[in-house]
């Protein structure tokens, strides 16, 4: 079984795939992809579309997640985060790709049999090394949802 993890931000998003074979998780590959500066709104979701639907097509994999932002206070973290998640949906409804989504307080150790004030991100490099560069909170979190689907 084979999941991807997103995690949208306001300059990037980060992806991370995970494979389960067994009782043991791998890793198999993550990024970071910077938004296009010149593009506007429409564009950048076309952009978008095509950067999504590619990664699915490499990976084909059984379940996406995503982290869920909740609070913005301009337009752009919006433009670039919420955006991107309507995109995200329409492409794993186009490839009948099953979708899930977690909150900032869905992602934590509780998941894993540990108690909450357990560092969840520790846990990820105790279980699947540590993957540098861009191997910080934010792609950690796009590892997690991908875990959680395992």
């Amino acid at each position: 079984m084979k999941n991807i993890g997103f995690n949208f931000t306001t300059n990037d998003f980060r992806y991370c795939v995970l494979e389960k074979n067994g009782a043991a998780v791998a890793f198999v590959e993550k990024d970071k992809i910077s938004y296009p500066k010149a593009l506007d709104v429409a564009s950048t979701a076309g952009w978008l579309e095509t950067q999504i639907g590619l990664l699915l097509d490499k990976h084909t994999p059984n379940a996406v997640g995503y982290k869920l932002p909740l609070t913005h206070s301009s337009t752009k973290p919006i433009q670039n985060s919420i955006f991107p998640l309507g995109i995200l949906n329409l492409c794993c409804n186009k490839k009948n790709i099953s979708i899930a989504h977690f909150t900032s307080q869905g992602i934590n150790a509780t998941k894993f049999g540990l108690t909450k004030k357990d560092d969840v991100y520790a846990y990820v490099d105790a279980h699947i090394g540590q993957h540098p560069p861009y191997w910080d909170k934010a792609t950690k979190d796009a590892a997690l949802v991908a875990w959680f689907l395992l």
